[in-house]
């Protein structure tokens, strides 16, 4: 019986180790993903109803409307960084599970 004992504990202090490595890498995974999203959010959905105008607005001057190679140089990065937030979310929800 004696000998199982220090096996034992050996064991309980690797799941607890092993516990506190996944709380570790579920905070750094969430914070990442807090920081592409609020990314994606300032850069695409914001502008997207009208909260970059309304300081022009406010101001009494016009907005700058974008060209068409601006419009689509936005629209590839905001995919970039939807698809980058995605893939974070995705890997948060397999290491919390």
């Amino acid at each position: 019986m004696k000998p199982l004992m220090p096996i034992a504990a050996v064991l309980a202090c690797l799941t607890l180790a092993g516990c506190q490595s996944k709380q570790d890498r579920l905070a750094k995974l969430q914070d990442e993903y807090s920081a592409a999203h609020k990314q994606y959010y300032d850069d695409c959905i914001a502008p997207a109803y009208g909260a970059a105008g309304m300081d022009a607005y406010f101001k009494g001057s016009k907005p700058k409307i974008p060209t068409p190679q601006e419009e689509a140089a936005l629209q590839q990065k905001c995919k970039q960084e939807a698809q980058h937030a995605g893939e974070l979310q995705q890997q948060l929800q397999a290491a919390a599970q």
